[in-house]
């Protein structure tokens, strides 16, 4: 049977009597600056469990918070395995996806030198699969180990996460729902655990559920960014951006922390700013709060750029300039992938999931001039291997979920890439006609609802340029009908 691996919580003790103790050693909620590491006084178990804490409520990354602790104590596993699932995972530049690679070098030497638990060999494969991206595989071990203690928050956050890559919002919302039974609200991590559930229930549509339950998270932990997060989620779905905005500027405390979430809360902020025509402010979030500048000219993080390029149609499609918007996202897309043929390449590509490889693709193919370049080839993550994996663990792995049909995937892909290749060559009927029959599949790709609407408007945009506008009144006719029924 799996144990409980090298980081065992404080069991009985709420969220906020860790905050107590933060006070104490100086420790706790992490508030402090991002780049600020927890004292060499805090025991690496302390710092595990607070770093883990604030971690899963994306308060704090814990390559800043176990710095120290992980200097002083090098063979720490599971805080190397903590680092590289959230570099891997919450990536704050691109360089943290390519660190992760690393991590996971010394924490598989680590593992393979010294004495580990049969739950810290599944989480040192399960770092291992996510970094080659098998992602899937990565899910079923988590599964795994949850099977057996289902109190490893850090298996929880990272299952519950590699879901959220994969769009598989049914299992992202089921790994939460499968344990909470047996957590009690005494239970450190139990909030957290709450404004995880909460987000899951917004992705499923059901927002007054999520919106109660994000609202009952902050009311027992006001640190948790994720229920926050939950929130402008929430907001952004029923439509009303001068709620939405005014939340925003409520919590925008909340905002600036260095945090995993920062720059994504910045963009939900910038939806309702799009909606209500603020241009200039949105500018300006690019600008200061989500694409910062970087002195070496390193590239963002994946998930910033595809917030950003997502911006950037929007922009686009609203008549405003995006020329240096698009230039910077061309650099940042082309140092993610570069044409050269590096090892590097193997890592990033493992973190692109298809609708970033849209996105990548939509700005590869509109921004430069010249030729349109052909879409790159869909990769397909294997099959998990239950026997090889079994194996390994003594024991048959967890798998909820599994992949859709690789060719509707590819057509889905293909389609969408061909769509925007069409418009950046000015052939809107052509884009209609390659967007219009994966409309409804587009979830395929992975990502939000939110994420998706930017092929929706794709449609909605080549329509309006079309000679007849038949199809283009009835697309705005639905997208207003759905935007009005959100609101009541």
């Amino acid at each position: 049977m799996l144990r409980r691996g090298a980081a065992p919580f404080l069991r009985g003790r709420s969220t906020r009597s860790m905050s107590l103790l933060g006070s104490i050693f100086g420790i706790g909620e992490f508030e402090g600056a991002r780049n600020t590491s927890l004292s060499r006084s805090t025991s690496k178990q302390q710092a595990y469990d607070l770093a883990l804490l604030d971690y899963v409520s994306m308060n704090s990354h814990p390559k800043f918070m176990l710095h120290k602790v992980l200097q002083d104590d090098a063979p720490f596993l599971m805080g190397h395995v903590l680092v590289g699932a959230s570099q891997c995972l919450a990536p704050l530049m691109h360089q943290d996806t390519l660190d992760a690679a690393a991590r996971l070098q010394v924490a598989s030497k680590i593992a393979k030198e010294g004495e580990t638990t049969e739950s810290e060999k599944a989480h040192v494969l399960a770092l291992d699969a996510m970094v080659h991206g098998r992602h899937r595989e990565a899910a079923a071990l988590y599964e795994a180990i949850l099977a057996h203690d289902h109190t490893d928050l850090l298996a929880l956050r990272c299952c519950y996460d590699v879901y959220r890559f994969l769009g598989d919002y049914k299992n992202m919302l089921g790994v939460v729902t499968r344990r909470l039974p047996a957590w009690s609200p005494n239970d450190t991590g139990y909030s957290h655990l709450l404004g995880m559930q909460a987000y899951g229930m917004q992705a499923a549509g059901r927002l007054d559920a999520a919106e109660s339950l994000a609202e009952k998270t902050l009311s027992m932990n006001g640190n948790d960014r994720w229920a926050l997060h939950t929130m402008l989620h929430v907001l952004e779905a029923r439509g009303n951006a001068n709620h939405g905005a005014s939340y925003a500027n409520q919590f925008k405390a909340g905002f600036d922390n260095g945090g995993p979430l920062e720059r994504h809360l910045y963009f939900q902020w910038a939806l309702y700013m799009l909606d209500l025509g603020h241009y200039d402010r949105i500018d300006k979030m690019l600008e200061v709060n989500i694409l910062t500048y970087q002195p070496d000219g390193a590239p963002h993080a994946v998930s910033t750029l595809c917030d950003a390029t997502q911006l950037y149609w929007r922009l686009r499609f609203a008549g405003q300039d995006t020329t240096e918007l698009g230039e910077h996202l061309l650099h940042n897309w082309s140092a993610v992938l570069p044409a050269s043929s590096t090892d590097a390449n193997e890592v990033s590509n493992a973190r692109l999931h298809p609708l970033a490889r849209v996105l990548r693709y939509s700005i590869l193919a509109c921004v430069p001039s010249g030729a349109t370049p052909q879409p790159e080839p869909l990769m397909v993550e294997p099959a998990v291997d239950a026997g090889r994996l079994e194996d390994q663990l003594g024991l048959a792995p967890f798998q909820f979920s599994y992949p859709p049909d690789s060719g509707e995937l590819e057509e889905v892909y293909n389609r969408v890439c061909q769509g925007f290749q069409a418009y950046s060559e000015a052939r809107f009927k052509d884009a209609t006609q390659e967007l219009l029959p994966v409309r409804g599949k587009l979830e395929l790709l992975g990502g939000t609802g939110v994420d998706q609407d930017v092929v929706e408007q794709l449609i909605i945009e080549c329509a309006t340029k079309c000679d007849d506008l038949r199809l283009a009144k009835l697309l705005l006719n639905e997208r207003y009908g759905v935007v009005c029924r959100n609101c009541l």
